[in-house]
């Protein structure tokens, strides 16, 4: 009962000092996190200009109406 119960303890105590670096995300090399900025700049300038461009729109239209 005792060897049971020191393997079950000791197993468990393997599994719970493993699990964080199983689950600890993987590094990613240095050009792909660079590629993955890139694209993530580009994404939000987009974004950003058709923000922009609408929210022209809108101005124009309330000066327009305003006249």
């Amino acid at each position: 009962m005792l060897k049971k119960s020191a393997g079950a303890a000791l197993c468990v105590a393997c599994l719970w000092s493993i699990t964080p670096a199983l689950a600890a995300p993987k590094e990613m090399p240095q050009g792909k996190r660079d590629e993955m900025s890139m694209k993530d700049t580009k994404s939000s300038m987009t974004m950003q200009r058709k923000e922009n461009k609408e929210a022209n729109k809108n101005v124009d239209s309330l000066i327009t109406n305003r006249k």
